[in-house]
């Protein structure tokens, strides 16, 4: 990394070359180019929805969701879609879910969207492939070992408390009209800057997450059909896109610059940065597409996910009861790492919000090779897509499948069970599978766990009166125009 001129980005350098926007912009266009391949001519293929009425669906902005998801409804196994040159086979049936994605995922690569994510996102592990994701996902995983997910934890309780404690004096002045998708996202940040960095980012708060929010709006635009001639153009929120990725690389280049200088705190950045193997450690631009995914990834799940867990506790009050009950057993306290194993359903509310509406709500992988999958080839250079949004809410493996139950998650004896609910393998996937499993999942369910576990003893935020919910499936599903709400404390209990 070179030091740049100040009012500019910094410059990282990868294999002796600046990794900067454009550099990663062409990499991407070559990821997806070196993708494609010769489709064979006469091949049969499965039935689907016609070309022109998914094109004309996709033209027409039609919500992801509800176009793949009635292709996924009306063909329960698996449906070939022509869009414009591609061939997309959408899978789903659990077991060739479960094929595709995990048995043979050898004959799979990251998706498209994925691949062009690197323009923003760089090599990092969820978009790199091959064996340099093997190397990283090596590299990155002590970062995630149970001994440092307990010393986050203790991190993400104390920014709860002051969330808590925030919470409780905005409804003693009577401010009780909050978005909660962003104020999730806030919290989720501060946890970022304590857990990845070891640094209180509230200086950067404001600055970070509007650039964070200016990157997401722009991944979802580069994903739809023009995006490559609004880039040649200029267009405006091209220009956003780059100002907001200089300003995050700016902040990275920064704590990178820090850490070198102090040594390991017990950070996540701490941990990349000392990272070795025979091959030696990660260069800083490396390291900045490391930091990066984690930011993006891991910063907008967990908060979209506990947004839709107030949302689901709003709508069903027996439920939020009955977790309140749970969590009367901490006496009042702040919970601990310590504690979750004693809390199954907290982890199951967790666990039926992510099946209600999962963050990550649409998988993608590009074929590498031919494949025999439900007794049709699907050719090399074609795209499969399973949807989780489809499958966790599919009747022919979830009883009420619409339904807010975390009681389906407790065995008799009221044990949390992630076979309790009786659903055949490959019907539930929020972190995906295999070698391409979430690195963060244990951290995400610890951060989501107490979180809800210090929030939901002492308010019940209720929906907005008139607001109509609905999903924006974006990079992760989100709410269609937040989620306006309202603080409360909780009902007091008997």
């Amino acid at each position: 990394m070179t030091t740049a001129p100040a009012g500019s980005a910094p410059v990282f350098l990868r294999d002796g070359q600046p990794w900067d926007l454009e550099a990663r912009k062409r990499v991407a266009r070559e990821s997806v180019a070196a993708l494609r391949r010769p489709q064979p001519r006469g091949l049969p293929r499965p039935p689907g929805p016609p070309a022109l009425r998914t094109l004309a669906g996709m033209l027409r902005r039609t919500k992801g969701t509800e176009l793949f998801g009635g292709i996924s409804r009306d063909h329960p196994r698996i449906a070939h879609v022509r869009i414009g040159p591609e061939h997309i086979y959408v899978l789903s049936d659990p077991d060739l879910v479960v094929q595709v994605l995990l048995t043979e995922a050898r004959h799979t690569t990251k998706g498209r969207a994925l691949q062009q994510a690197k323009a923003l996102l760089g090599e990092g592990l969820l978009t790199a492939g091959g064996e340099l994701h093997r190397r990283q996902r090596s590299l990155v995983m002590p970062a995630f070992h149970r001994a440092r997910i307990a010393g986050y934890a203790a991190l993400m309780v104390e920014e709860a408390v002051a969330h808590r404690d925030a919470w409780q004096r905005r409804i003693e002045a009577g401010d009780v009209a909050l978005d909660m998708a962003a104020d999730m996202s806030a919290l989720t940040l501060a946890i970022v800057g304590r857990t990845l960095f070891g640094a209180d980012l509230s200086g950067d708060a404001a600055d970070v997450g509007r650039a964070l929010t200016d990157v997401l709006d722009g991944f979802d635009r580069m994903l739809v059909p023009g995006a490559r001639v609004a880039d040649l153009l200029r267009a405006p929120w091209v220009r956003d896109l780059e100002r907001a990725t200089g300003e995050l690389d700016a902040v990275v280049a920064r704590l990178i610059t820090e850490h070198r200088a102090s040594g390991d705190t017990g950070d996540l950045l701490s941990m990349l940065l000392a990272s070795t193997d025979e091959q030696g450690g990660m260069a800083d631009a490396q390291v900045r597409d490391e930091t990066m995914t984690l930011v993006l990834a891991g910063h907008e799940t967990t908060a979209m996910a506990l947004t839709w867990a107030w949302h689901l506790l709003d709508a069903n009050p027996a439920e939020a009861g009955l977790l309140r009950d749970e969590l009367a057993s901490l006496d009042g306290r702040p919970p601990t790492f310590e504690d979750l194993p004693a809390l199954p359903r907290t982890r199951a509310v967790v666990a039926e919000t992510l099946r209600v509406y999962p963050p990550a709500w649409i998988l993608g992988r590009s074929m590498l090779d031919d494949l025999e999958v439900d007794g049709w080839t699907v050719p090399a250079g074609s795209i499969v897509l399973a949807l989780p949004w489809a499958l966790h809410r599919d009747g022919r493996f979830w009883p009420e499948p619409l339904a807010f139950r975390p009681g389906r998650w407790l065995d008799v004896e009221g044990r949390f069970d992630e076979g309790a609910p009786g659903q055949p393998r490959g019907s539930w996937f929020p972190f995906g599978w295999g070698s391409r499993r979430c690195i963060g999942d244990q951290f995400a369910w610890t951060e989501a766990m107490l979180l809800l576990a210090t929030l939901a003893p002492g308010f019940a935020p209720t929906l907005a009166p008139g607001h109509r919910v609905d999903v924006h499936p974006a990079v992760t599903l989100r709410p269609e125009g937040g989620m306006p709400m309202r603080l409360r404390q909780a009902p007091a209990q008997p």
